[in-house]
């Protein structure tokens, strides 16, 4: 097979240079005009300083970021945190698109790329427990939107935050802790939005449908480098 590879870089890396270099430049200005009180009292100091160090957090959490999010290739999408990583080959993907929940009369649109899965056991044998509870906490708010349109009338709300004991996939594999966790997650968003992963808008280096459409014309072409 010819090696090809597209790489795509987040957003959330964009202008993580100038987020530091703005609250290092700022906690600057205030230490030169230290003396100073009547120009820059201190409460205005304080919460300004403040300020400055939370703008260079965010910069230094957008620099510790991988470079890369998503590596493509022929025959496999590889994704990329910095909790951890996950590969998934084409033919385990029966579909993807952007999940959608009805509000009012029309359906709204997700800040999230969806995949639906073939299988869960190849998924599953490769995750981390780190990035499993961060999938977790990153898909919360999610689900909540989606149980508030999208919660069939047999369930109740207590469904979706149980912890399960275990789990069992469909070939019998037995899972437990935060991996069962995660593939009760996965079934019950699926039931909801039709999907069984998210990875959010943010990961991405282009808005979201032009991202699906450039992930079909990847997925259409790729078999000529098989």
């Amino acid at each position: 097979m010819t090696e090809l590879v597209r790489r795509i870089r987040p957003h959330t890396k964009r202008n993580g240079s100038f987020y530091l270099l703005l609250g290092a430049g700022g906690l600057l200005l205030i230490a030169l005009v230290h003396g100073q009180t009547e120009l820059i009292p201190w409460p205005v100091r304080l919460c300004l300083a403040s300020f400055c160090l939370i703008t260079m957090a965010l910069g230094i959490g957008k620099l510790v970021e991988p470079d890369t999010s998503l590596e493509i290739t022929p025959d496999k999408i590889h994704y990329i945190h910095i909790r951890g990583r996950w590969t998934l080959a084409w033919d385990d993907i029966v579909r993807y698109n952007v999940p959608t929940v009805q509000y009012g009369a029309k359906r709204q649109s997700l800040a999230f790329l969806g995949i639906r899965l073939r299988h869960y056991d190849a998924f599953l044998q490769q995750l981390s427990p780190r990035l499993a509870v961060h999938l977790l906490h990153q898909q919360r708010a999610l689900m909540t939107q989606a149980i508030r349109s999208e919660m069939p009338p047999h369930r109740q709300y207590t469904d979706y935050f149980e912890v399960p004991d275990y789990f069992v996939s469909e070939t019998g594999k037995r899972y437990s802790g935060v991996l069962a966790t995660f593939a009760v997650r996965m079934q019950l968003m699926r039931e909801l939005l039709g999907y069984d992963l998210y990875i959010p808008q943010n990961a991405f280096d282009r808005p979201l449908l032009d991202f699906v459409a450039h992930l079909k014309a990847l997925q259409q072409t790729r078999s000529q480098y098989l």
